[in-house]
């Protein structure tokens, strides 16, 4: 089936997201990959640093080089997701998916396959293309929805990632919506003010994609103001009030004990171990 495709026009994406799941990547987005492997970052670390929508998708995922000097590191494991066999054209429409240049770079990177039947299927060293954050991030990261989150642990499972990294993967503290009625009633008028303007600004977005899959520059600035300005919003005026909407704070303490719980090694990639769990 391969073969239908000259190696020119085809590329490896690595997916390390909400689109490890099948039901986000070939369903809803409609792109049906050539072939499959898993693979491996290595000194690669995920992080849910790109900003959504505070009180309802507080933030998504993206990949940094790991840093020694940042804490968190020392917890997280190199990041491993699904590499697909997509043509150019599929993946200009990833590209458009993820908004199309906004929150995201389109980059290649080096990676290790999981298994010997991923690294017959990629070779021993691939070099992948993905996306990885932009300028516009928030830090500290806010928590990601418990509905993104499904998506990262059900692709996984489905891809059958190494248990290990699942594990990791299922120890991220999601985004708990407000439960008391006085935050509930700051969140529904925040939502009811910035939802609408999200809404639109993904349409002019949508509209705006040229042929590489990149929104234009001034759609692109446009769109990343906005979101700067609901932020703004939130950190100054809501999140005082009513109280935060990113998930930050409230969940010190259970972070606390779920660091601690973790692995400490710093990564997956190793050539002992990451050969030796399941296959495809």
């Amino acid at each position: 089936m391969r073969d239908a495709y000259p190696k020119s026009v085809t590329v490896w994406y690595f997916a390390y997201g909400s689109n490890m799941s099948s039901a986000k990547f070939t369903g809803s987005r409609g792109i049906i990959p050539i072939d499959y492997a898993r693979v491996c970052i290595p000194n690669w670390m995920l992080r849910m640093e790109i900003p959504g929508v505070p009180y309802s998708e507080p933030s998504f995922s993206s990949i940094i080089p790991r840093d020694d000097s940042d804490v968190e590191s020392e917890n997280t494991p190199d990041v491993i997701g699904v590499a697909y066999l997509i043509t150019e054209k599929q993946y200009r429409d990833v590209i458009a998916s993820e908004g199309g240049g906004i929150a995201y770079s389109d980059i290649a990177i080096r990676a290790e396959p999981v298994t010997e039947k991923d690294a017959a299927k990629t070779g021993p060293s691939p070099v992948v293309r993905t996306l990885a954050s932009t300028s516009i991030v928030r830090r500290p990261p806010p928590k990601p929805s418990q509905r993104y989150m499904n998506l990262l642990t059900v692709g996984a499972e489905e891809a059958q990632i190494p248990l290990s990294y699942q594990k990791y993967l299922a120890s991220i503290i999601p985004y708990e919506p407000p439960k008391s009625r006085w935050t509930k009633f700051g969140a529904f008028i925040f939502l009811s003010i910035w939802g609408p303007v999200m809404g639109l600004m993904e349409k002019i977005t949508k509209a705006s994609i040229g042929k590489d899959g990149n929104a234009p520059l001034y759609v692109v600035w446009l769109v990343r103001i906005t979101v700067f300005i609901i932020w703004a919003v939130h950190d100054w005026i809501f999140a005082p009030i009513f109280g935060r909407g990113d998930g930050l704070r409230a969940l010190e303490r259970k972070e606390q004990r779920v660091d601690q719980e973790k692995l400490t090694e710093k990564s997956f990639c190793d050539k002992d171990s990451h050969i030796t769990y399941g296959t495809l």
